[in-house]
């Protein structure tokens, strides 16, 4: 029972059910995210650390982009799987979520050249000195 409540208490956050919705079938850059959703990375970020603590996201690192899937025990019949397929089910006409839709397939359409540019530059901002700084997705 307890893991539901933590399962619950992160559902009733807007951004992660966003977040586990677009990651259902799909793992997705945090770039990716970023750009669907229209969040600051950092905020994306923290919602996805607080969904991988609960064991729902798990995470691959490929050089300096994270990317994000569902985790087994969200996908295999569990109480966290039933729960959201049970809440994408009745949330699938909300107009928040099929904007996100449109983001992401008009994201993904780009094709791999424009993956992982998050914000349309790939170019990291220039400090004091003129000198770019490294970008760091996660």
């Amino acid at each position: 029972m307890r893991d539901i409540l933590r399962i619950l208490a992160a559902l009733r956050d807007p951004v992660r059910l966003r977040l586990l919705r677009l990651l259902r079938g799909r793992e997705l850059c945090v770039c990716e995210l970023v750009d669907t959703l229209r969040i600051p990375q950092y905020a994306i970020s923290r919602h996805l650390r607080s969904l991988r603590a609960l064991g729902l996201v798990a995470a691959r690192r490929d050089g300096r982009w994270m990317h994000y899937r569902l985790h087994r025990g969200a996908t295999d019949g569990t109480p966290a799987a039933d729960l959201l397929a049970v809440l994408c089910r009745h949330l699938e006409n909300e107009r928040t979520l099929r904007r996100d839709d449109v983001n992401l397939k008009r994201r993904l359409a780009m094709g791999r050249t424009a993956r992982c540019a998050s914000g349309s530059s790939t170019r990291a901002p220039a400090d004091a000195r003129g000198k770019r700084r490294r970008m760091i997705h996660e």
